[in-house]
C-alpha cells in the first residue's frame, strides 16, 4: 500500500465490522446514507475519489449524522492506485491487528471519527433567514412553493421540481416567465433566489466546459435527452473530471453531474442486474431491463440510462416519445391556444385530462382527488387557476363559495324577497324585483298592483244558477 497523503486522489474503504466485510465507499446523500461497491478495479468509476480536505470533511460531516455511533464501523483513508491490492492488504492486517506492525500500519490509515463535528457538514436553508417578502416582487410566495411540493426541495439547496411563474416589471412593462428555483447564500451570507430560466432549446453547438459535442452526442442529447457516455469536463483549467451530461426536460439547460456521484444498484425493483448491464450504466449506456415489479405488483419492463438533471436512473418506456418530441409537446400542453394561461398537465403527481385543462383555463373551480404531497402523501383539494399568480392555486374550502358577501340588514328584505321566494305582508303581491334597501312597495307600485286588482275582478264571470 501507498502511504495516505494529503492532497492526492483517495478513495475511502467502509469496513462494517458486524459483517467483517470491506467496500469502498461510491456515495453518500445529505442525509448520511452510505453507498458502497466491491473493491475491483472494475468499479473504479463508481469510487468516491476524495480530492481535498474540504470535501472530505463534508463528507464525514453526513456520514456522522446518520450514524450517531459509529463504533461499528471503520473507515480508512486509501490513495487510489492499485485499490484492489491494497483492500487485499488492509483485509488480512485487519483479521490480526494485535501484531505490533499491523496495529501501527491500521491507525496511519484509520479515519478517527471524533476529530470532525457533524455541525460543519450539510444542513438545510434556515428559513428563518429567507426574505419571502422580498421575492413577492416578482411573484413568489412560500405559500404557493409550499402547496406545489416545491418549497421542501428548495430548502434542501436543490432547484425546485416544477417550473414556477414569475413577473418581473420593466418600468412600464411587464414580463410573465416560468423558471426553475433555487435558494443559494451570496458572499455577504444573504439567501438569494436562483433562477433556472427556460431556453428556446439546447445549446448544443456551444463549447461546454471545455467539450465540444460530436453529432452524435447531439443526436443521442435531442432522442434521450442524455449524452448517452461519460466525458471529461474542464470548468477551469485545474479543475478537470468525468461527468454525466443531459438536459433539464423543463428549462432546456444542460446540466452535469460528477460520474463519481452516480450510484449503479446491484439490484432495482426486484431485478439482479448482471456485472455487463452495471458496467454499461456506469458508462452512460442505455440499459434494458425486464421484470421489474412497481410499487402496486405489477410487472413492467424499461431501458435505463444515467440522468444528470435527476442524479440517478432514468426511465424510458417502448412509448416514450423522443425528447425533443416531448419538448413539442410540453409546449403545447403547457400554453393556452390563446397564449394567455400556463395549464400544467401533471399537478402534483395526478394527470389531467384535456376536460380539466380546459375547465382551469376557463377559470372553474375543481376538486381534485388522490394528488401527492411532498411526502408522498395522497390529498385532496380545491384547484382554480390564479390570474394575478398566473398558475393553478389550491384551497383547502371552495374559493367561490368563500367570496359569499354578508347581506347588509336593511338589504336582508330585498334578498330574501328576490332570491329566497320570501315575502312579508308589505311586499307579498309586488311581483317585480325589489331595489335595494327596499322594504315597502313604492306607490308606484301599489297603483300598479290596485289596477291589476281591478281588472282581475272585473274580468271574473258572474255565477249563473237556478232559481227554487
Amino acid at each position: 500500500m501507498e502511504p495516505n497523503q494529503n492532497n492526492i486522489e483517495s478513495v475511502l474503504v467502509l469496513e462494517d465490522k458486524n459483517k467483517t466485510k470491506l467496500g469502498i465507499v461510491s456515495s453518500i446523500d445529505r442525509q448520511g446514507n452510505v453507498q458502497t461497491v466491491a473493491p475491483k478495479e472494475s468499479n473504479q468509476n463508481q469510487f468516491l475519489k476524495i480530492t481535498d480536505n474540504g470535501m472530505f470533511k463534508n463528507f464525514m460531516s453526513n456520514f456522522l449524522r446518520q450514524y450517531n455511533d459509529p463504533s461499528h464501523f471503520g473507515l480508512y483513508k486509501l490513495v487510489n492506485n492499485q485499490v484492489e491490492a491494497s483492500v487485499e492488504i488492509l483485509k488480512s492486517m485487519l483479521k490480526r491487528p494485535d501484531v505490533p506492525e499491523n496495529e501501527e500500519t491500521i491507525e496511519g490509515y484509520s479515519v478517527k471519527f471524533d476529530k470532525f463535528s457533524v455541525s460543519k457538514g450539510f444542513t438545510p436553508v434556515d428559513e428563518s433567514r429567507v426574505n419571502w417578502e422580498k421575492f413577492e416582487a416578482i411573484g413568489v410566495t412560500r405559500e404557493n412553493l409550499s402547496a406545489s411540493g416545491d418549497l421542501q426541495e428548495m430548502l434542501e439547496w436543490r432547484k425546485s421540481p416544477n417550473l414556477i411563474p414569475l413577473t418581473i416589471e420593466l418600468g412600464d412593462a411587464t414580463v410573465r416567465t416560468e423558471a426553475r428555483l433555487g435558494l443559494r447564500e451570496n458572499e455577504n451570507g444573504e439567501i438569494n433566489l436562483a433562477i433556472y430560466a427556460i431556453r428556446h432549446e439546447p445549446e448544443l453547438d456551444r463549447l461546454y466546459m471545455g467539450v465540444r459535442f460530436t453529432d452524435e452526442d447531439k443526436e443521442s442529447l435531442r432522442n434521450t435527452g442524455n449524452l448517452g457516455r461519460q466525458v471529461e469536463l474542464s470548468p477551469t483549467p485545474d479543475n478537470k473530471f468525468n461527468a454525466f451530461v443531459s438536459i433539464d426536460k423543463l428549462t432546456n439547460e444542460l446540466i452535469a453531474v460528477r460520474a463519481d456521484r452516480i450510484r449503479i444498484p446491484d439490484k432495482l425493483l426486484g431485478v439482479e442486474l448482471s456485472e455487463k448491464q452495471q458496467s454499461d450504466l456506469a458508462e452512460g449506456k442505455a440499459v434494458r431491463l425486464e421484470g421489474m415489479t412497481s410499487k402496486n405488483g405489477k410487472e413492467f419492463s424499461a431501458t435505463l440510462q444515467v440522468n444528470a438533471d435527476k442524479k440517478g436512473l432514468d426511465f424510458m418506456f417502448d412509448n416514450t416519445p423522443k425528447f425533443s418530441e416531448r419538448q413539442v409537446q410540453t409546449a403545447n400542453q403547457n400554453e393556452h391556444p390563446n397564449g394567455e394561461k400556463n395549464i400544467p398537465k401533471t399537478l402534483c403527481g395526478l394527470e389531467l385530462s384535456e376536460k380539466q385543462q380546459h375547465a382551469l383555463i376557463d377559470g372553474r373551480t375543481l376538486y381534485l382527488k388522490n394528488m401527492t404531497d411532498k411526502k408522498g402523501q395522497p390529498f385532496n383539494a380545491y384547484v382554480k387557476y390564479s390570474e394575478e399568480e398566473q398558475r393553478p392555486r389550491f384551497y383547502k374550502w371552495n374559493p367561490d363559495k368563500e367570496k359569499t358577501v354578508a347581506v347588509a340588514e336593511e338589504s336582508k328584505t330585498q334578498v330574501a324577497v328576490n332570491n329566497e321566494g320570501k315575502n312579508n305582508e308589505s311586499t307579498k303581491n309586488i311581483k317585480e324585483p325589489l331595489k335595494k334597501n327596499q322594504v315597502k312597495p313604492t306607490e308606484k307600485q301599489n297603483s300598479i298592483q290596485e289596477n291589476k286588482e281591478e281588472r282581475q275582478k272585473q274580468s271574473k264571470p258572474k255565477k249563473r244558477g237556478v232559481k227554487m
